[in-house]
């Protein structure tokens, strides 16, 4: 006898309005576009003298374009991508700026990058629909492990 497996009901997700969409689009082309003029001219003309370190750093932040680009068609699901550009960006102010500045040891260089991506860090808590993202991502039962 196979005892019934119950199944839970997921609530409905809440709706996103479509102003919300649209702000949600305007950030993946701002990121696309970003990493498409930072990271791919360089990836693909091969005319810097990298280190193992900045090609590998250029081909993983290149790589957040195509992501980007299907957040165009896909802005709730492709979500997770907009929280990674916030993370990897809120990382480096922590653990790299934020050193720099307090040694006084910030360049010219430095001070660029903080801009780029200082606006993401501002950016991202605007645009991204916490409710929905707690919902979904956060409070809705994990899938099945087995």
């Amino acid at each position: 006898m196979h005892m019934k497996e119950t199944q839970m009901v997921t609530p409905r997700p809440i709706e996103v309005s479509v102003f919300r969409l649209s702000i949600l689009r305007a950030y993946y082309v701002l990121m696309a576009v970003g990493t498409m003029a930072i990271f791919w001219p360089d990836l693909i003309s091969h005319t810097n003298d990298w280190g193992i370190d900045t090609g590998a750093q250029y081909s993983l932040l290149g790589a957040l374009t195509p992501f980007a680009l299907l957040g165009l068609r896909y802005p709730l699901k492709m979500l997770p991508i907009i929280l990674y550009e916030f993370a990897w960006k809120a990382l480096w102010f922590i653990f790299v700026v934020a050193p720099l500045w307090s040694n006084d040891a910030m360049t010219e260089g430095v001070w660029a990058n903080v801009f780029a991506c200082g606006i993401a860090i501002v950016l991202t808590p605007i645009v991204l629909p916490w409710r929905y993202f707690w919902q979904v991502y956060v409070a809705a039962p994990t899938d099945r492990w087995r």
